[in-house]
């Protein structure tokens, strides 16, 4: 549902998610110890918990009066930490993790960069009409954001219509966009969501697509079917979004690729219809043009901005 029409790329401020792993911090005054530096019994009873297995490093810290040991360890490929007291006494066993290779760490970082494209729809109850925290399915409303792209006047209309389209056997709803330069249309497209009633998840079927010059239709990019030549449902926006989640919009190979990942869910936005905080903002990007672009979507609103276009006003609007 990516909009085509780009006057002006502007490039500023772009948000950059990093995914960082930070390790557990020391306990307060631990000290690193080898097992020839701990008492006897407390050494006899880590090489017995330890047994075959890897023993990784020992501390040593004061627990209130009491002296206490923890190990790292290994044992069937296994992490974990454990903490004796100093007779030896087993007083806490932690299961840290299956001890991974740095072959399957790397296969794990590659799969979680990876875009979430199939979304189990056909065990999916879904409705054509519904709203989650960010997107409102309902008929009659609509969103109108405007905005300034170069030295022309920008004006973007979203109206969730009463009207649904079959697509397969899912009954979905249409939403129309109506973008506008300068007062004169440019393109009206009709797209078609259904939200799931279990995860309130919003699934995106397709769009049909007018594009216009001089008030007449000259071509319909960007049109495509669930169901059609390889197409596929995508997810327009999840039910419990997280920061970091990956995922297609759009699965119309050659056609309509685009995909999105959650950045941030505490933006503050100023919009001449309001500020709002707790938002959600996505990086949208189109692998079959390398084209990304940021939006921002209001709690209990929907879309608030899209690149220079920002809300200016939303709600029902009357039949």
């Amino acid at each position: 549902m990516a909009r085509r029409l780009r006057w002006l790329v502007v490039v500023a401020g772009i948000a950059v998610l990093a995914l960082s792993f930070f390790p557990v911090s020391a306990q307060e005054g631990e000290k690193k110890v080898s097992i020839d530096e701990v008492p006897e019994k407390v050494k006899e009873a880590v090489l017995t918990e330890v047994g075959d297995g890897k023993l990784v490093d020992i501390g040593v810290f004061k627990q209130g009066e009491d002296t206490v040991y923890e190990i790292e360890m290994v044992v069937d490929n296994k992490e974990f930490d454990v903490l004796f007291d100093s007779e030896g006494t087993v007083l806490r066993k932690t299961f840290e993790g299956v001890k991974r290779t740095k072959k399957e760490k790397d296969a794990a970082a590659e799969k979680a960069l990876e875009f979430q494209d199939s979304f189990d729809l056909e065990n999916r109850e879904l409705s054509s009409t519904g709203r989650n925290r960010f997107f409102i399915l309902e008929p009659g409303y609509q969103l109108v954001l405007e905005g300034k792209e170069g030295e022309h006047t920008v004006k973007l209309e979203i109206t969730v219509l009463d009207e649904t389209k079959k697509i397969g056997k899912v009954e979905t709803r249409v939403v129309e966009e109506r973008e506008s330069v300068d007062g004169e249309l440019i393109e009206i497209s009709r797209n078609f969501f259904a939200i799931c009633k279990e995860t309130k998840s919003v699934f995106y079927f397709g769009e049909e697509v007018d594009i216009y010059k001089d008030g007449k239709v000259i071509a319909h990019e960007g049109a495509w079917l669930a169901g059609e030549k390889n197409a596929r449902a995508g997810m327009m926006m999840p039910g419990e979004p997280l920061i970091g989640a990956r995922y297609y919009q759009e699965v119309a190979p050659d056609v309509a690729m685009d995909r999105a990942q959650i950045v941030s869910m505490n933006t503050i936005l100023d919009t001449p219809a309001g500020t709002f905080s707790g938002c959600l903002m996505c990086q949208e990007e189109n692998p079959l043009d390398k084209e990304k672009e940021f939006k921002i979507h209001a709690p209990g609103i929907g879309l608030i901005q899209d690149e220079d276009l920002l809300l200016v006003k939303h709600g029902f609007v009357k039949k």
